[in-house]
């Protein structure tokens, strides 16, 4: 198998690479930093342009893990959040139909398309109710990729990832509370504790990928999640005990612009391919708290 993945420089990107590099998979990557590699494609960012990465190189499969991953950020960005994560796609999915239409492509979505669902946990084919830009655009990535495949035959399918970590994240809760644990003043947190989100270890996503890359692309839309709702304040309380020492701590009640409540995922399509669990959640906080202790982040 030949695989290309786009941002894989990113979080989930980088760890998909190697992951693929230590097996018998040929893997490419492609991304916005300049650098002397094999297999490997510098993509300007000023002018991205995707037409020589499948003009002249084969690939069975394209992982896009690449665009902007930020609500706050969507927020008081939209313009390039879109750039990032809509025109982009589009690019890419139009390089396929010229270039390499037998190629699949594996889009990485996420679970804020869902918004604030009515019910848990959230099936795949609950409709799309986003809160930010970022949710919206999201949604918006997806329509393309099923642009491509109802118009041109371009085969893909959509994973939506719930709340994702894991050692090289520095965003989003847990590198948050790290930060401010790094301030002596007491911690506050937003939100009332009681909001929940959908946990998985970043070594749980690669394989929840990977997976998905070798069944037949039977589905439009996978959730890759454990199942599992976890509240804000037992996930901080785990986070603090793995971190070590007596930390002061508070919710201030106050909720963030674009940020959902509660998440659980259905995960009956992934388990049916064959997923299954490998990190528990507090197993997973150990891990990220070791590399956040060895790396030494400020």
């Amino acid at each position: 198998m030949r695989i290309l993945i786009i941002g894989n420089e990113g979080f989930i990107g980088s760890t998909l690479f190697k992951y693929y590099k230590k097996s018998s998979v040929l893997v490419w990557g492609a991304d916005i930093i300049s650098k002397t590699a094999d297999n490997y494609f510098f993509i300007n960012s000023a002018s991205p342009d995707y037409d020589d990465v499948f003009q002249n190189t084969s690939f069975d499969i394209c992982v896009n893990a690449s665009g902007a991953a930020n609500v706050n950020f969507s927020v008081s960005n939209p313009a390039w959040d879109f750039e990032l994560n809509n025109v982009n796609v589009f690019r890419m999915l139009d390089a396929i139909r010229k270039f390499q239409p037998g190629c699949k492509f594996i889009h990485i979505s996420s679970a804020a398309v869902y918004g604030n669902p009515n019910s848990l946990p959230v099936p795949e084919i609950y409709p799309a109710m986003p809160l930010s830009p970022y949710g919206f655009h999201k949604w918006q990535s997806e329509i393309l990729c099923r642009e491509f495949t109802t118009v041109y035959g371009i085969q893909s399918v959509i994973v939506r990832i719930f709340s994702a970590y894991g050692p090289g994240l520095k965003k989003q809760l847990f590198w948050d509370l790290y930060q401010k644990r790094l301030q002596s003043a007491p911690i506050e947190i937003f939100g009332t504790g009681a909001e929940s989100r959908d946990f998985i270890f970043i070594d749980d996503i690669v394989q929840a990928i990977d997976i998905i890359s070798r069944a037949p692309f039977l589905y439009p839309v996978i959730n890759v999640a454990n199942g599992i709702e976890v509240t804000i304040g037992d996930a901080a309380a785990v986070f603090f005990k793995s971190m070590g020492g007596e930390i002061s701590y508070s919710f201030n009640g106050q909720a963030r612009k674009g940020d959902p409540i509660n998440w659980k995922a259905d995960i009956s399509i992934l388990k049916g391919l064959g997923y299954n669990q490998q990190v528990s959640f507090t197993q997973g906080i150990e891990k990220y708290c070791k590399w956040l202790k060895s790396e030494k982040h400020h």
